[in-house]
């Protein structure tokens, strides 16, 4: 066994140095939005394939051995910033929420050494130190892309219709009561065809996103609103309201960003026409026609709706009841350890014991469901206020890029990304989202993708200053990522 594990270490670093390659390559080409946009597709196929991110078998996307713990993700990131700092060099500079979330970093590296001080789990301590990587690290990857081309490309674009494929097919599949399970070699499949949470959740933002994006470039088709279609479905059948909360949220925040623009004044940034509107809604009826009128008649029998019952174990259901008191009794226990230490916390890692309604029994848990009390138990009020105020500046250079950028698409990424950021965060206080790799490297990269907008800001030419050539606009954009 033991000199298997030679040529098996060999092929695995023969693996990692072309995949550097391969970045490096994409970098020095021009196509370095590749980086963080195969990283989303990897996450919507992986959250399509396994609906539950703790039931992984191992296999490409769950690699390693043993008690090693690895998630492609965070391999995939490091691999690609690496192959930055070849093809880049180190960073020249470094912009203020940049500095913030890499503040932010470093105090979450004090943790994890504080969590092994105060002897918490190792295992959890360091799985939890991972979310440097997922968020701070997809913001410098996806950061350190020029943010013309996400659009100019095409590629954010596909990578939403790949999330348009992936739910349908899930959609499909879980209404049918269709589930896959073989045992292919890397790839094992275990209840493949239910809809999970963070599918739901990743399939909404990305195609949220290309949405937005559409409108500002011009005049959506009647394809690009039907896409909405299946990501609409597959969020009431992840039958979870913290689901239901994020879509609520970035809505809301939606609205009320074009609300306090249009009583500003602000020049509209959307193409919607009343013709528009009129063909989406004949487009919507004739799908809800063919798919529960013309079958109901065919079979003679009344016209059904089939996410009726679901609306109410939603909402109603007793299970739903237990896991609201469950909540109630995390942030209870959670602040009766806050106060022992105060500003520095608990360190990554730490666990605690509280009542569970549904077994009525004490349960050790890692997570108050809470992400204000989950980071202020671990890193203290100073991580909190490292944490939030980084947060705040994203989101404060998000909605400026919105208001002033003379380029439509870029400015409804920026509102995009500031819309489901504050969706992310609305389900962090109903989910443990320091636990949940997925959603944080999806935070992650949306937030790095809001900084690429601001910083393509300061490269726009001023009033009375000559456009740079080409050849001086690519020097300029060649570090964007780094700022």
């Amino acid at each position: 066994m033991k000199l298997l594990l030679v040529p098996i270490a060999l092929a695995l670093l023969g693996l990692a140095v072309a995949v550097v390659k391969l970045f490096v390559r994409w970098e020095r080409e021009g196509k370095e939005q590749l980086a963080p946009l195969v990283l989303l597709g990897l996450l919507i196929v992986e959250a399509t394939i396994y609906a539950n991110q703790n039931s992984i078998p191992r296999g490409i996307f769950h690699p390693g051995s043993g008690s090693t713990q690895l998630r492609l993700p965070e391999v995939y990131i490091t691999l690609a910033l690496v192959a930055r700092l070849i093809a880049r060099g180190r960073p020249t500079r470094i912009g203020l929420p940049a500095g913030l979330w890499l503040a932010f970093a470093a105090w979450l590296v004090v943790g994890v050494v504080e969590g092994h001080l105060y002897h918490n789990v190792l295992s959890q301590d360091l799985y939890e130190g991972k979310d440097i990587i997922y968020i701070v690290g997809a913001y410098a990857l996806a950061a350190g892309v020029p943010v013309r081309r996400y659009f100019d490309s095409g590629d954010l674009f596909k990578l939403g219709w790949l999330c348009v494929a992936c739910i349908s097919v899930v959609d499909v599949m879980t209404i049918g009561k269709i589930a896959v399970n073989t045992n292919l070699p890397l790839l094992p499949l275990q209840d493949f065809g239910a809809v999970g949470s963070e599918t739901a959740a990743i399939a909404f933002a990305v195609v949220f996103t290309c949405f937005l994006c559409r409108l500002a470039a011009g005049p959506v088709r009647v394809w690009n609103v039907l896409a909405l279609v299946p990501v609409v479905v597959s969020l009431v059948l992840a039958d979870q309201r913290a689901v239901l909360v994020n879509v609520a949220v970035v809505v809301m925040v939606l609205f009320l960003v074009l609300l306090v623009g249009h009583r500003h004044g602000m020049a509209p940034r959307f193409h919607v026409g009343l013709g528009h509107v009129v063909l989406t809604f004949l487009a919507v009826a004739a799908v809800v026609i063919a798919v529960l009128v013309v079958p109901a008649a065919v079979d003679r029998r009344p016209v059904t709706i089939p996410l009726a019952s679901t609306f109410q174990n939603l909402f109603h259901s007793e299970g739903k009841a237990e896991s609201a008191q469950d909540r109630l009794n995390l942030a209870a226990q959670a602040e009766t350890l806050i106060p022992q230490h105060l500003l520095i916390g608990w360190g990554l890692g730490v666990e605690f014991p509280y009542y569970e309604t549904g077994s009525r029994t004490i349960v050790t848990t890692a997570y108050a469901h809470n992400i204000v009390l989950d980071l202020w138990l671990r890193v203290g009020l100073i991580g909190l206020a490292l944490f939030l105020i980084a947060l705040f500046a994203s989101a404060a250079g998000g909605l400026r890029t919105w208001r002033r950028h003379p380029d439509p698409m870029t400015a409804a990424l920026s509102l995009a990304v500031v819309a489901v950021s504050a969706g992310l965060i609305a389900t962090a206080f109903l989910e443990p989202f320091l636990d949940e790799y997925r959603l944080a490297t999806l935070f992650g990269v949306f937030l790095g993708m809001g900084r690429a907008g601001v910083t393509s800001m300061a490269r726009l030419p001023r009033p009375g200053i000559e456009r740079p050539g080409a050849d001086s606009l690519k020097i300029v954009t060649g570090g964007a990522g780094w700022t």
